[in-house]
């Protein structure tokens, strides 16, 4: 079996009611193209085909454009809004910290603190925390901690995982063995340092580090797999990448952007039972405001240091990391309201039932309609696709990018509409029974497309 395809004439009815449904968008979308990259949308996860659509208004787990439509949002802000839109906890604590501080203040506040206090509560691996502006920022900064605490310059990361666009660990990102594919501008010896593994592969693992002994500084992975999931690691696979690293005196970095407070308050490392060295967050730790960090003992987290020759920490072997915007109040505010949101309800555990609720659902509707297209999901992370396992590499990348985008755009013309990522979701905690449901008859729709 083979991608489907639609026909040029369904293609154009869906694009055609997409226009039709979305036309005050479409008017904004030409304006923004005018001035914004790429394409009009600030990140191009946003964008979709035709055009995407402009909200004017989120509210827990649905948005509304500016044409009056109303959509269940599974997309949730790429996994950073698992409290839901517009939280009123988070807004009133923004608005406290604002009348204090204003919108910024690059000086030191108690914020910071009982914000790291909260994630070292949870994260007792990361005695020291070093707060910085996104997940991408922060991995990279943490492979730099790496290198700079063992004295060596190699890293391996596995093929596919996603830490970032940065020009330290993008190399074989998205889409496994893509190598430099969507690195263009980074110089191909960046590289040099840098070796790209296959998951699951614990005999080539042994052997990257047999061969490269004493240099490997770190091993950087997504605990839960790519994108959480997609595909998963073997069972067990986690703990014998711990145990190779302990054995070698190699570093374990865990990307925990996404699973950090999603999977488990204590992140993949709670559910996995497995201490990595180093701990990378991002997203939900903000509460919606651009933040990152990176976490770990006070020993290694002790490289870091500031620009003064009295400082206990002084040294020209040192890390002096800068940044107008790290620990930015309003951020922290955000994201100890939301951290305390997180401890007192049930959101967790609500966005695993309505990502098993939507798993099954999904599966049913695509049994009924013997169509060749499941779902899984990995805690509240959901992913779909072509049910014969039609492995997503460089041959048929396009095809398969084409699949998802179309189901993606599909989705949307339901009546509400289904915000989705291509081939994955992120529930939420304030998803409800008739959210799926929704969400259910929007795949059902979709795939009938496909079917008929």
């Amino acid at each position: 079996m083979g991608i489907p395809q639609l026909t040029a004439e369904k293609y154009n009815k869906i694009l055609a009611d997409y226009e039709k449904k979305t036309p005050k968008s479409k008017k904004l979308y030409k304006e923004a193209n005018r001035y914004i990259s790429p394409s009009g949308a600030p990140a191009y996860m946003i964008w979709h085909r035709p055009y995407p659509f402009f909200v004017k208004k989120a509210e827990g787990s649905r948005v509304f454009d500016v044409d009056d439509n109303e959509y269940v949002d599974l997309f949730m802000d790429q996994g950073i809004s698992i409290i839901g839109h517009n939280p009123p906890r988070v807004r009133e604590s923004i608005a406290r910290t604002m009348d204090k501080y204003g919108v910024h203040l690059e000086l030191c506040e108690e914020l910071a603190t009982e914000w790291a206090k909260k994630v070292n509560k949870h994260f007792p691996s990361c005695k020291r925390i070093k707060i910085v502006n996104s997940g991408n920022e922060a991995t990279a900064l943490a492979v730099q901690i790496a290198r700079a605490y063992t004295g060596r310059d190699k890293v391996i990361k596995f093929q596919g995982h996603h830490h970032g666009w940065n020009a330290v660990l993008s190399y074989d990102g998205l889409v496994a063995g893509s190598g430099t594919l969507f690195t263009k501008g980074i110089p191909e010896n960046h590289w040099e340092n840098l070796i790209a593994l296959p998951i699951n592969d614990v005999d080539k693992l042994k052997g990257a580090i047999k061969e490269n002994k004493d240099e490997i500084a770190a091993v950087i992975m997504e605990p839960m797999g790519a994108t959480t999931g997609g595909p998963p690691f073997q069972e067990g696979f986690q703990k014998e990448v711990r145990e190779l690293t302990e054995e070698n005196d190699i570093l374990l970095i865990f990307d925990e952007v996404v699973t950090a407070f999603r999977v488990a308050l204590g992140g993949a490392q709670e559910v996995l039972g497995i201490t990595p060295d180093i701990t990378v967050f991002g997203k939900a730790v903000g509460g919606g405001i651009p933040i990152g960090a990176v976490g770990g003992s006070e020993d290694i987290m002790g490289v870091l240091c500031v620009l003064d020759s009295k400082a206990d920490c002084f040294g020209l072997d040192r890390i002096f990391p800068m940044g107008s915007f790290c620990a930015q109040p309003l951020a922290m505010a955000a994201g100890i309201a939301t951290i305390e949101e997180l401890e007192q309800g049930d959101y967790i555990r609500n966005s695993i039932l309505r990502a098993e609720e939507l798993t099954e659902g999904i599966n049913e509707v695509a049994k009924a309609l013997k169509a060749d297209f499941s779902a899984y999901n990995i805690y509240s992370i959901v992913h779909f696709g072509l049910a014969e396992k039609i492995k997503s590499d460089l041959s048929n990348a396009l095809d398969w990018l084409e699949f998802n985008q179309m189901v993606r755009l599909i989705l949307l013309l339901n009546d509400p509409g289904v915000v989705t990522l291509p081939g994955h979701v992120y529930m939420s905690g304030v998803h409800t029974k008739e959210d799926i449901d929704t969400a259910i008859l929007a795949f059902e729709n979709c795939l009938k497309v496909y079917k008929e």
